[in-house]
């Protein structure tokens, strides 16, 4: 999460945010919130379908009934489900140097107690740095649901589904020159 922030415009001294724009920055940090969990949902539900499919698929083969198809759709159900397992998998420690998130778990565990309070207490101190705050954290959870999230998820899913019709092709091909 170690993204600069883009460098900071001349404000106005005392410049005034109108009554509701928390509830935009609210709002939307919500929204990011929703998506990420959604995210890891699709995440959870193709990894238990990819790991079912390449468990039957090894169970198959250890059976002795080895054929193209069965290995064609345990490989990719394998890669499907590491992908889903890269979206899901958790970035506990900030990126170092740059300006630290103070409202990011990773950053703020790495801190004291003390050190932790000082820092947000002054950026509570003016509307605009509080502000400033929390559109960092919206901004940088909207980067890992872009970079990594939603990246490695499609990639898993496009995965899955190339697998799924190359063991149908391969599958099909076995029939036809079999027969």
């Amino acid at each position: 999460m170690g993204d600069e922030p883009a460098s900071k415009p001349a404000a106005a001294p005392g410049q005034k945010f109108p009554p509701n724009a928390v509830h935009l920055v609210r709002t939307v940090q919500q929204i990011n919130v929703q998506l990420s969990q959604m995210a890891d949902q699709k995440a959870s539900i193709l990894m238990g379908a990819t790991f079912v499919v390449f468990t039957i698929s090894i169970g198959q083969a250890r059976g002795g009934d080895v054929s193209a198809p069965l290995v064609v759709l345990a490989f990719f159900s394998f890669v499907s489900a590491m992908l889903a397992v890269f979206a899901v998998l958790p970035k506990t420690k900030p990126s170092p140097g740059g300006n630290p998130n103070m409202l990011f778990f990773g950053t703020f565990t790495q801190m004291s107690e003390q050190e932790f309070a000082d820092g947000v207490i002054e950026a509570l101190r003016d509307e605009e740095t509080l502000y400033r705050a929390m559109l960092r954290d919206v901004y940088q959870n909207g980067q890992v649901l872009q970079r990594k999230k939603y990246r490695f998820l499609g990639l898993a899913y496009k995965t899955f589904l190339v697998g799924l019709v190359l063991t149908f092709t391969s599958f099909a091909a076995q029939y036809l020159f079999q027969a």
